[in-house]
């Protein structure tokens, strides 16, 4: 709170705010990715000496060590690791504050539009949308992240315009809107005699099953996968893999059962010997939805994107087609 002195000069009660300047914020998120030191002023054009000193200055401001550099390697501290997300996030938004524009006209503009998604998604649906984006504006560049878990705040301080992501795993601090829906289907390999057109709970239960990562399979069809057995186990996951592409082709050859999205397990279908059955997952449909960042809710940019991916969804009822 801020008040006037008698001699005219605003005299404050709240705190000091210790001023940073913000090329140190640049120079401290550097410092806090970076392997080495040298590494890290490549990374802002700065020499080893000015980043040592920028180091200095770090710590006398933080009272802290922040990082240590040692045979090629860095070892950050407790506050330097909770610093990391901070300072990118601050150096984000300030991005985004010296870069906003009330108006945006794709035609004109020259900037890179960052998208993440889950891999299926990218390859069913992002496909669609790259072409569009190109031709809207031959100043914009693209670039599709991976979402494979976590929230989309994480991806938001890495420079994400918008994150498409399975309706249970929308992030409610941040606005969202759905996009589509897709269904899910069993894959096994059409040479495969054990399983007929579609699988019994039993049948599926004891089945051999191709499936993600625990920690990424959410990202890919949150809240669809089948309830556990007696025992509480939910398949007899035999293969795990990081690619969700490589789900229908690791079941060629062997009794394995995957589990995906029903247009992407067509697509592959026209390419490599497998076929689609039906299984007892808990939920048919999977929703994914658009969000963005709350700050950036009134950019026009943002509005644009959106309304380009809504674009892209020219399938009836919002459903990517069978």
């Amino acid at each position: 709170m801020a008040r006037a002195s008698g001699r005219g000069a605003i005299v404050t009660t709240e705190p000091i705010l210790r001023r940073l300047n913000l090329n140190l914020l640049y120079a401290l998120d550097a410092l806090l990715r970076a392997p080495t030191l040298t590494a890290a002023g490549r990374s802002i054009s700065l020499t080893q000496p000015a980043m040592s000193m920028a180091l200095r200055r770090l710590r006398a401001q933080f009272g802290d060590e922040l990082v240590v550099f040692a045979h090629g390697e860095s070892r950050r501290t407790e506050l330097g690791d909770a610093l990391r997300p901070r300072v990118a996030r601050i150096l984000r938004e300030a991005d985004d504050a010296f870069n906003l524009r009330l108006a945006f006209d794709p035609q004109t503009a020259r900037r890179t539009v960052t998208i993440a998604a889950p891999e299926a998604v990218e390859l069913m649906f992002l496909r669609l949308v790259v072409p569009a984006l190109l031709a809207a504006g031959p100043g914009l560049d693209v670039r599709l992240m991976p979402f494979h878990y976590g929230s989309s705040e994480a991806l938001f301080d890495r420079g994400v315009d918008i994150a498409l992501v399975p309706a249970p795993m929308v992030d409610p601090r941040h606005p969202s809107r759905p996009l589509f829906d897709h269904g899910l289907s069993g894959v096994v390999w059409r040479e495969n005699r054990r399983f007929g057109a579609e699988l019994s709970m039993q049948e599926y239960r004891e089945a051999w099953h191709v499936a993600l990562f625990d920690d990424m399979e959410p990202a890919h069809q949150a809240g669809t996968t089948e309830g556990p057995d007696a025992d509480g186990k939910y398949r007899n996951v035999k293969v795990r893999t990081g690619l969700y592409s490589m789900l229908p082709n690791l079941v060629v050859g062997t009794d394995l059962v995957a589990t995906m999205s029903s247009w992407l397990a067509q697509h592959y279908a026209t390419m490599i010997p497998i076929r689609l059955v039906g299984v007892p997952v808990r939920s048919p449909m999977s929703t994914v939805v658009a969000q963005w960042p709350a700050h950036r809710a009134n950019e026009p940019y943002i509005h644009w994107l959106l309304a380009l991916l809504e674009t892209a969804v020219d399938w009836p009822g919002g459903r990517l087609p069978a």
